[in-house]
């Protein structure tokens, strides 16, 4: 019986290294799939290449390997804060395009892999707007975003918003009601329910 024991002991000594081994690879897999589903903080902000003043109301486009993941503008103090899910960043990067009024479009690619402030310099330029309307018009014919429509429409965009499912970016899924109004920035829409399977 005590042979045996020692037997046993022995098998489990040997079989350490390996089962260590196994453990420390889970824990580091576990912790890499978390640290790659993390909000990611950035705060744009956007100045005077020579006079160093803040730019409000900037427009800043967000894409990552083309494909567009986000839009902001700056407000009067030319910041702007912007949080993305670290899942959705194509080599932990980002291209952004920044529009000024009556300053010379700026395009850079970033790499984000941590909350991070990125301060943007743009030169003015040699087209100059009358005024923000059609400063404003100009740079959505340029990026693509539509007009505003109808109070209806808003009406109905508003309805599916408050319909939805989200998902976080840590995977948990949530009905938009159940949202804490200071983390909606973090949850993303992925389905609309109905009205007939609502009721």
């Amino acid at each position: 019986m005590l042979l045996k024991n020692k037997d046993i002991f022995e098998f489990i000594m040997n079989k350490l290294p390996i089962i260590f081994t196994v453990f420390f690879a889970l824990t580091l897999q576990s912790q890499t799939t978390k640290d790659n589903n993390k909000m990611l903080q950035t705060i744009f902000k956007v100045v005077d290449l020579h006079s160093h003043t803040m730019i409000p109301l900037a427009i800043i486009e967000i894409s990552s390997r083309n494909k567009k993941i986000g839009g902001v503008q700056t407000d009067f103090d030319g910041l702007s804060p912007w949080s993305i899910c670290s899942k959705k960043l194509v080599d932990d990067k980002i291209e952004i395009k920044v529009f000024g009024m009556n300053y010379t479009p700026f395009e850079k690619t970033y790499s984000i892999k941590k909350d991070t402030i990125l301060t943007i310099k743009l030169e003015p330029g040699t087209i100059k707007f009358k005024d923000r309307v059609r400063w404003e018009t100009f740079i959505r014919k340029e990026l693509g975003i539509p007009f505003c429509g109808t109070g209806l429409e808003l009406d109905t965009e508003i309805e599916a918003m408050e319909n939805g499912t989200y998902q976080h970016c840590d995977g948990r899924i949530k009905r938009f009601n159940d949202i804490p109004i200071n983390e909606l920035y973090q949850w993303e829409k992925i389905e609309q329910i109905s009205k007939e399977t609502k009721e």
